[in-house]
């Protein structure tokens, strides 16, 4: 069963991963599906997406203040220059930042991602998607903790990689919906049913396009 999970969870990861060894942590002797990096930005989109489930508030319309914006966005910093210092080789980071830093860049983008498709031009915006901006709180302590059992081991592997397919597959469909939904007046099923076809095209873009750049790029590093 675990094994056939993993062939799922590997090619999942492939869609957008490089999933380099040296670069990926490991969970009950089995490399996760995606890289530290990558595993921190999907389990922030997993817990942020599941904050807001579980609040009801998917159908928010109202996006967060500045304060909070603001904040959100100086958090999402460190990866960006993490990222950008490391692959220009003047700075050496370990997977325990690149798990936290990335940590911090997914949890904002389901917080800002939602009322993007709610939002009415005429004003009518009474769902907030944070209804205090200590929220944050719960949203980013429930993250660390997400990341520190992943960092540890103490979270299976299956369910390490369910938390991220489950946020690939969140941010696919829920980008897709906003796209068609700020575009179009159909009718709801109409939208979602849109949304299913978008998503599914999608996932086969980058498909084609790992197969065409990404795992060609990874047998070429590993070579090295």
């Amino acid at each position: 069963m675990v094994s056939l999970l993993k062939e799922v969870f590997d090619l999942a990861g492939s869609l957008i991963c490089h999933q380099l060894p040296e670069r990926t942590l490991t969970a009950g002797g089995f490399m996760l599906p995606v890289c530290a990096r990558d595993t921190g930005i999907y389990a922030g989109i997993f817990t942020a997406f599941a904050y807001l489930a579980i609040t009801r508030r998917l159908d928010a319309q109202k996006p967060p203040g500045l304060a909070p914006t603001v904040a959100m966005t100086v958090m999402m910093v460190p990866m960006v220059l993490d990222g950008m210092l490391s692959y220009a080789g003047i700075i050496e980071t370990n997977n325990a930042v690149r798990l936290f830093t990335g940590l911090f860049f997914g949890l904002p983008i389901p917080v800002l991602l939602v009322p993007a498709a709610n939002f009415r031009p005429d004003g009518r915006n009474d769902i907030p998607v944070l209804k205090k901006w200590t929220e944050l709180m719960i949203i980013y302590g429930a993250g660390l903790f997400v990341c520190i059992s992943i960092l540890y081991g103490k979270m299976h592997y299956i369910a390490a990689g369910l938390v991220y397919v489950t946020a690939l597959l969140a941010l696919v469909s829920r980008f897709v919906f906003t796209l068609i939904k700020r575009g179009s007046t159909a009718a709801m099923w109409k939208i979602r049913f849109m949304t299913a076809l978008g998503s599914i095209s999608a996932l086969a873009l980058l498909y084609i396009l790992s197969s065409c750049v990404l795992q060609p790029l990874k047998e070429l590093l590993l070579r090295r």
